[in-house]
């Protein structure tokens, strides 16, 4: 049990389990998180990106409980950084399965408080459990990628894209994205001076840092001007009334 935050930056994997490719983006955690740490939204929202045009599900991971208060204002925070629309691709994996005992899944959640049973109602992809004690078990694996070809099913194996995100969150993707293209031979230089000091996997390494820090200076930048334009409309509107 870790209380401190364990992925600091989006981290994607690719492999096969059960004959079937499947990639993994792993996103710092929003749990103790105090909403105005911008980095760690920025970095949350560019898991969209990173396989395209865009993931076919997301995994939200919880603790078997009922719904606290801090969980309810990242659920609203989750729904503010990617839109009412990101429920529909979303399945609850609850951890700690092992705590269940006697009792079943379903009976767990017929028995949780009504909160809890209205956000999984609210997720199309409903739930699953994940016992920690036994992460051998690929049994629960298999349960978990039955689940996600449902919801694919149910969505027509549509992919959650940028489109989804709300009207200011696409303005600032849009404008972060015409100023990393502007700056494409800049980096495309930057990347030649590391081919020349770095090689094998720490080359790689140092060439996905250097993207993450362009895109994140970028996203800054997006942000500013957003908020200038968005101020400027503001006096323009203040000034007619």
């Amino acid at each position: 049990m870790q209380l401190s935050r364990v992925t600091q930056f989006c981290e994607r994997a690719s492999g096969n389990i059960n004959g079937r490719p499947v990639a993994i983006i792993d996103t710092p955690g929003l749990v103790k998180m105090n909403q105005m740490e911008k980095s760690v939204i920025r970095e949350i929202l560019k898991s969209v990106s990173l396989y395209k045009p865009g993931p076919h599900v997301f995994l939200h991971v919880s603790p078997v409980g009922n719904l606290t208060d801090e969980d309810k204002n990242m659920h609203k925070l989750i729904e503010n950084m990617f839109g009412k629309d990101v429920w529909k691709y979303t399945i609850v994996l609850f951890t700690h399965g092992d705590r269940l005992e006697e009792k079943t899944p379903n009976d767990v959640i017929a028995s949780s408080d009504k909160d809890l049973r209205d956000f999984i109602h609210k997720c199309s992809g409903g739930f699953v459990f994940f016992n920690n004690k036994n992460m051998g078990n690929i049994e629960q694996v298999t349960k978990l990628l039955e689940k996600i070809e449902t919801l694919m099913a149910i969505n027509g194996r549509s992919c959650y894209t940028t489109s989804f995100f709300p009207t200011s969150e696409r303005k600032v993707r849009e404008k972060q994205e015409r100023i990393l293209l502007q700056r494409k031979r800049q980096i495309a230089q930057k990347e030649k001076e590391l081919e020349q000091s770095y090689e094998g996997e720490e080359l790689e390494r140092m060439k996905h840092e250097l993207k993450r820090v362009e895109e994140e200076d970028a996203r800054k930048l997006a942000e500013g001007s957003q908020r200038r334009r968005s101020l400027s409309v503001n006096r323009i509107t203040t000034h007619h009334l």
